[in-house]
């Protein structure tokens, strides 16, 4: 991994969902190759139905490193320990009470000292992992899914500024059969939540047409290995808006979660080769779009100190002139629960859904 070019802290964020697995059959789901420079790569792409035509999707890859890393917590002094171990004795070390630090992985069954019928617990690489997927992730597979938000952004070749958010998987379990038509239940609620530290920058009313729909925008900065890229969340109880808006300046970091949301976009498209009048129903549009609804934030997590408009601003110009000497150089543009919450709680799901 390159050196770091800025010394900011990252804020960090995670997920969990549970649902029916889609998208295995897809040409997409799994590739196998090798890079321009002759590396292998691994990577999967599929969905996880967390309720009725609603998909996060999600995505993992992976490469051969030098040293995988394993750590074992110390009963006595409570400090974690970390071993390296070489990339081709990763299947072979096996020091008393070190675990491989690696994706979680739970997706056959076997029967354990007791007779019980478990999920086959394993953790391997990402690169590892991925094979793993391939060769056992099936639609319609009932899942519980935790792992890491990745947020990025890069420059198109026209000068436009894109950015996404990614879902990468730490751990795939076999959970219990998810019934959609049962999702009243306490115990077949869907999970389809995420947790984030930001850097918040302010929050406003969201107008389309000029006229407020009632929801409010949360714009934040949010700082990676790497970049600072600015995103924004959503807020639909206006209590809440307004503790962020009296509670909160800018470059504050805060502790949000909420859920992860999909929504679909049907669009009528009139056919223009027509005799009469046009057929509105003739074609439908359909687009997907996933938002961060915040439903509540931790007041205990407020950071007035670590981010100021001073050092962020200096951590930006470092990562300009970085990406404008890598664009130079190639030629083309680079790509708990708290009792003081505010709004909801954020709660992971339980043991018996947790499988892992």
């Amino acid at each position: 991994m390159a050196n770091r070019i800025f010394d900011l802290q990252e804020t960090r964020g995670s997920f969990q969902v549970r649902g029916i697995i889609n998208g295995v059959e897809k040409d997409r789901f799994y590739t196998d190759k090798k890079t321009k420079t002759g590396k292998d790569f691994r990577a999967v792409n599929f969905g996880c139905e967390y309720n009725d035509k609603q998909t996060v999707y999600l995505s993992l890859n992976g490469m051969p490193q030098q040293k995988v890393y394993f750590s074992k917590r110390n009963q006595s002094t409570g400090k974690t320990e970390t071993k390296d171990v070489p990339w081709a004795n990763r299947n072979k070390f096996n020091e008393e009470g070190f675990r491989m630090i690696g994706v979680g992985l739970g997706l056959t069954k076997t029967t354990d000292k007791t007779g019980k019928v478990v999920n086959d617990k394993k953790t391997m690489t990402p690169f590892d992992a991925c094979e793993y997927i391939n060769e056992n992730l099936q639609d319609d597979m009932s899942t519980f899914i935790k792992g890491n938000v990745e947020f990025s952004s890069y420059t198109d070749s026209e000068g436009n500024v894109r950015r996404s958010v990614k879902y990468i998987p730490s751990q795939i379990s076999l959970c219990k059969e998810v019934d959609f038509s049962k999702y009243d239940d306490a115990d077949n609620k869907p999970a389809h939540d995420f947790t984030q530290n930001i850097v918040f920058m302010g929050v406003d009313q969201e107008k389309v047409d000029d006229k407020a729909t009632g929801r409010f925008i949360v714009s934040a900065k949010i700082v990676t290995y790497s970049d600072i890229v600015d995103t924004e969340f959503y807020i639909v109880d206006k209590s809440l808006a307004s503790l962020f808006k009296k509670n909160l300046k800018p470059y504050t970091a805060i502790t949000v979660h909420g859920k992860i949301e999909v929504s679909h976009s049907v669009q009528e498209v009139e056919e223009e080769d027509s005799w009469g009048e046009a057929n509105a129903m003739n074609r439908v549009n359909n687009s997907t779009k996933t938002e961060m609804i915040i439903t509540g934030a931790t007041p205990s997590t407020i950071d007035r100190e670590t981010y100021t408009e001073k050092n962020v601003a200096e951590a930006m110009a470092k990562i300009k002139t970085s990406k404008t000497a890598e664009q130079n150089f190639s030629g083309k543009a680079t790509e708990s629960t708290d009792t003081g919450d505010w709004g909801d709680s954020y709660d992971d799901a339980d043991d018996e859904s947790d499988p892992w």
